[in-house]
């Protein structure tokens, strides 16, 4: 699986590099080079990102008092997705960073791998809701899509349909039954067999989080969801930047349809080429043209750059 991303990986890197060739390097400078000073500005709105996803992720840490400081979660969660989006593992290798440094903090395995696997869950389905709204809002701004807003729809059904049953197998014991299940297969590995009062631990804390505290679940949702719109707050500033003013509603169909590309491609490392051809197919649906689409790209990798490189320095700091 790691050679198959990897080489997707590859190929997505070469698309990128014909796309920005054929759109002509001059042409690109052009648009970024308005920018200039104003750079901050494309850094901030995901550092408040960071911060509400880090409020919603001490939500579910049930730790009392002694639970980790927000900072603390703040950098954590840093560090978590900076491994999550450039290692090939689907987006989930900065998990067990996360549950691990926690675990290191004096936080119980069981606790702080059950926030970890809530959060996720939480965190696709606030997702879902949030291209929801965005092919709502598609009809308003993508009227030549028409008749294809259906698969689009159907995509982000498929992805409501996994986030729903990663949070309902949450509910229902998946360790101990999972155990059972290679048990009587003949599978189960040792390793796994002697962790099974640790496992046992994790469905208990998974169960007791959805069944006694459902509304720190809702708010997490709210918080994940106002943390999306927030991105739709970054898109709107980096077309501002480049001199080419969006409307708020328009920003936001934007960036939620592209975020349903950037999930799909979530089994390439930062989905490189994938997050790309959505920008780019998307600019060219709201009639915004080729080079606006490219530079639109190149400034949100620039953003991501920036936070994922602070990530980085966190999980290099942690080791």
């Amino acid at each position: 699986m790691r050679r198959l991303n990897l080489i997707l990986l590859a190929i997505a890197c070469i698309f990128l590099v014909w796309i920005l060739h054929e759109v002509g390097w001059t042409v690109l400078w052009s648009h970024l080079r308005q920018v200039g000073w104003y750079w901050p500005l494309l850094m901030l709105p995901y550092g408040l990102v960071n911060w509400l996803e880090s409020v919603s992720w001490k939500l579910m840490l049930l730790f009392g008092k002694d639970s980790p400081s927000l900072t603390r979660l703040f950098w954590l969660r840093l560090g978590g997705e900076a491994l999550n989006q450039l290692t090939p593992t689907a987006s989930l290798g900065g998990e067990p960073f996360k549950a691990a440094r926690l675990h290191a903090d004096g936080v119980p395995w069981e606790t702080a791998t059950a926030s970890v696997v809530i959060h996720k869950g939480i965190l696709v389905l606030s997702l879902a809701l949030y291209i929801l709204l965005g092919i709502a809002l598609a009809p308003f701004y993508l009227p030549a899509l028409g008749g294809h807003l259906w698969l689009l729809g159907l995509a982000t059904l498929g992805l409501t349909a996994v986030g729903l049953a990663f949070v309902i197998a949450q509910r229902r014991n998946p360790c101990g039954s999972g155990l059972k299940l290679l048990d009587r297969l003949g599978y189960c590995p040792s390793a796994l067999k002697d962790r099974e009062e640790k496992l046992n631990g994790l469905d208990s804390q998974l169960s007791f989080f959805y069944r006694e505290h459902r509304v720190k679940a809702v708010l997490a949702i709210i918080l994940f969801f106002l943390s999306w719109i927030l991105h739709a707050v970054e898109v709107w500033v980096m077309f501002w930047l480049v001199g080419y003013p969006v409307s708020w509603g328009m920003a936001l169909c934007l960036d939620a349809l592209a975020m349903l590309f950037t999930a799909l491609g979530f089994f390439i490392p930062a989905a490189v080429g994938i997050q790309e051809g959505g920008n780019i197919l998307l600019a060219l649906g709201f009639n915004l043209g080729l080079p606006l689409g490219v530079a639109f790209s190149i400034l949100r990798r620039l953003r991501e750059a920036f936070w994922l490189s602070l990530g980085l320095i966190v999980v290099g700091r942690e080791k």
